[in-house]
Formats: structure tokens, C-alpha cells, sequence
């Protein structure tokens, strides 16, 4: 994920209040995962297959929580794709 402002500054400003703005809102996503029941993986393989179901939903509500948290501070989210 990359974060652009909505504005387009990219001045020296705009980059020290971007790391103000991306530590709180990590912060939030870290705060939700904390407050998030366990997820056991169990004892057999359709149990373990669950569980990597139920982290990946929570991983994309993490997501949607940051995401969200940044537009709410004036960025849009943009999807970068790794080249081989």
C-alpha cells in the first residue's frame, strides 16, 4: 500500500505530518489487532484451514481499519504491485 495526500503536497511539511499521521493510524490498526479474540489453530488440518481463513479476514479488516484511519487524515491508498 502506498498513501498519497489528496492535496499533493510533497514539501518537507507534507512528509513530516505524513509520519505523524501514518504512526497514529498504525497505531489504531495495532490497537483493534490487540483487542481481537485468538485464533486457534487446532489439531487437525481442516481446523488449521479455519484458522488461515479467520487471520486472513482479520488481516483485511486491519487493512480496511489503516485505510480508513489515512483517509481520514486527507491521503488516498493506492495498490502497488511488486514486478518480477
Amino acid at each position: 500500500m502506498r498513501f498519497d495526500r489528496y492535496d499533493g503536497r510533497s514539501d518537507a511539511g507534507a512528509a513530516a505530518q505524513f509520519q505523524q499521521d501514518d504512526a497514529i493510524c498504525k497505531g489504531e490498526s495495532a490497537k483493534a489487532q490487540a483487542m481481537a479474540a485468538p485464533i486457534y489453530s487446532g489439531r487437525t488440518l481442516a481446523d488449521a484451514m479455519e484458522a488461515g481463513m479467520l487471520e486472513g479476514q482479520r488481516n483485511q479488516a486491519l487493512r480496511q481499519i489503516m485505510v480508513g484511519c489515512m483517509a481520514g487524515r486527507g491521503y488516498s491508498m493506492t495498490v502497488v504491485t511488486l514486478q518480477p
